[in-house]
């Protein structure tokens, strides 16, 4: 008899410890998902492709850049999904010859807010004064290169600029 109810006993154990371990593993993996779901996927920094800016009729050749904000719609960032963020601004211009470029409005030293001076026809950054030409290089300061260049392309009268955020204080060029 003290052998039928050891074995009932034991038996009653283990059955109660696979139950609660297949509670505890069906309850604890999604818990593991979720927590590790941001571990995989990347904070974003830069718009996957170009986005639509600015009409091209609005720029003229050879006159001051204008500076527009770049935002993207349907950002995924972990968890989160965003419309409208705004990853940055770029100065656009069309050149003497009619081709549109577009400059990061971030100082490549240490990421202050670039701006126009329409008198000296250059770029300055308030906070150390680094300055650059029209066409983004450098002329004095100590950021170690000039400003960085965006990809633009212009469709159907339409500037679309692609945004890149550049690794400050280097010299080469390394997206972030």
């Amino acid at each position: 008899m003290a052998d039928a109810h050891t074995t009932r006993r034991g038996f009653l154990k283990a059955a109660t410890m696979a139950i609660g371990g297949a509670i505890g593993a069906v309850v604890a993996v999604p818990l593991v998902r979720y927590f590790l779901f941001p571990v995989g996927n990347r904070v974003v920094a830069s718009a996957d492709g170009p986005i639509d800016i600015l009409d091209a009729s609005t720029l003229v050749p050879g006159g001051a850049p204008i500076r527009v904000e770049v935002s993207a719609a349907g950002i995924r960032n972990a968890w989160a999904v965003a419309d409208d963020v705004t990853l940055g601004a770029a100065w656009v211009r069309k050149t003497e010859s009619g081709e549109v470029e577009a400059l990061s409005s971030i100082c490549p030293h240490l990421g202050c807010a670039i701006n126009f001076d329409d008198n000296e026809g250059v770029f300055k950054c308030p906070c150390h004064k680094s300055a650059f030409e029209a066409g983004g290089d450098k002329i004095s300061g100590p950021s170690k290169r000039g400003l960085d260049p965006l990809p633009v392309t212009v469709e159907d009268e339409r500037v679309k600029v692609t945004f890149v955020r550049y690794r400050t204080d280097q010299a080469e060029r390394e997206p972030v």
